[in-house]
């Protein structure tokens, strides 16, 4: 397939992927369907079927947009650290939490989205894979981070990393949804910084 051919197919999935998350975020779920997608996208009605075989593949595919773009974030943010910062476990974990705070401030809409999704992983098996390898992920890479910490003495060494790792997620994740309910009610630098602090 030629060059051109493959980027307006990529483009036109993007559009149809960007319709959806508005048409999730503003109705949710249960209540969008796929017509109010293609309606959204201005295209035919069968169009959103081109790109993806279901409404439910579009909601993990959000998911996973989501996924992707706070690992670049991430691993942005790392990168940019100094070396001072970089020998400094518990400021990696203040980063990382504080990347997720700017990721959920800069994506409102996809992050809306996000919180449906893992409500309805406990009903969508289409979803329920997805989100739960993501928490798994997120949970190996945080108890591993949080054992750094313990092993620089930055953390009681007696902290049991994996309850831990679950506490902040668990936070965040409650966070996320409070943000949504009350938009600028907290700061996500002050979350970072007393969640990367809790073990000292």
């Amino acid at each position: 397939m030629p060059r051109l051919a493959v980027d307006v197919k990529e483009a036109r999935r993007s559009h149809i992927l960007a319709a959806a998350q508005r048409c999730f975020a503003r109705s949710g779920y249960h209540l969008t369907t796929i017509d109010d997608i293609a309606a959204e996208a201005g295209v035919s009605k069968g169009a959103p079927y081109v790109y993806f075989e279901s409404k439910e593949a579009l909601f993990r595919e959000l998911y996973e947009q989501w996924e992707c773009g706070l690992n670049d974030r991430i691993d942005a943010s790392v990168a940019g650290l100094d070396d001072d910062a970089r020998r400094s476990p518990r400021q990696i974990l203040e980063m990382v939490i504080n990347a997720v705070g700017d990721h959920v401030t800069e994506n409102e809409d996809l992050c809306r989205v996000l919180n449906e999704v893992e409500t309805q992983a406990a009903y969508l098996d289409v979803v329920a894979e997805t989100v739960r390898a993501s928490h798994d992920s997120a949970q190996t890479r945080l108890r591993d981070l949080i054992e750094e910490v313990k092993a620089c003495g930055e953390w009681p060494p007696e902290t049991d990393a994996v309850l831990e790792a679950r506490l902040i997620l668990a936070t965040l994740n409650g966070l996320m949804t409070e943000w949504h309910l009350k938009p600028g009610s907290f700061s996500w630098s002050q979350v970072a910084s007393r969640l990367a602090g809790a073990g000292s």
